[in-house]
């Protein structure tokens, strides 16, 4: 008998502005990539156990930094442990151009959307022909930002860069240093192998 395991997990984020605010000129928006605030790896094992699923709706209030205050969940999952990590992983990545008022001055402002958290369907082609060897090379900047992501799957370039947006672009990786101590650029690569096992192995 064969047997084969993915851990592969999708986390779709779909972010929505929120109405104008009050006397607002400009809505804050999010600082860089909003697909990079949830991960695959952020999926709760219980959630993962349990087979759920489901969009979770939340509001941010943000304040004249631009960092997130509160977390609300406007519409559950129905599953707690979702709704928990939405407002968590949020709260601590989520970052934005603070709103501004007709007078340019910096004010507080809110944002809402939606976190659609979803495990992979069986027997949908997620799994490519096996065996098979994925590798993700990238860089970490001398600042420790990761950078220039690219994938192949048996040797041949891979169009499909949603795991570098989703696990590897936006984090920020420990600084890697030189024989004299001097950040420095560093070439990563990640090999990631499938193949079909007996069940008794």
């Amino acid at each position: 008998m064969i047997a084969f395991r993915s851990l592969l997990l999708a986390v779709l984020p779909v972010l929505l502005a929120a109405a104008p605010a009050p006397d607002s000129q400009d809505r804050a928006t999010p600082d860089g990539n909003p697909g990079v605030w949830l991960t695959d790896a952020d999926y709760p094992l219980d959630a993962q156990r349990a087979e759920q699923e489901g969009v979770v709706a939340f509001e941010l209030a943000i304040d004249v930094r631009g960092v997130p205050t509160r977390c609300t969940v406007t519409t559950s999952s129905g599953a707690p442990s979702l709704d928990n990590a939405t407002c968590a992983k949020l709260m601590e990545r989520a970052r934005f151009k603070p709103a501004h008022n007709a007078a340019g001055k910096a004010i507080a402002d809110t944002y809402t959307g939606r976190i659609t958290w979803r495990l992979p369907d069986v027997g949908t082609g997620m799994l490519p022909p096996l065996p098979t060897t994925t590798i993700m090379t990238f860089y970490v900047e001398p600042d420790g930002m990761a950078t220039n992501c690219r994938i192949t799957v048996n040797g041949q370039p891979s169009p499909d860069l949603s795991q570098c947006s989703n696990q590897i672009l936006g984090r920020r990786y420990p600084i890697q240093r030189d024989a004299a101590g001097t950040p420095t650029r560093q070439k990563i690569r990640i090999t990631l192998g499938f193949e079909k096992v007996d069940e008794d192995k």
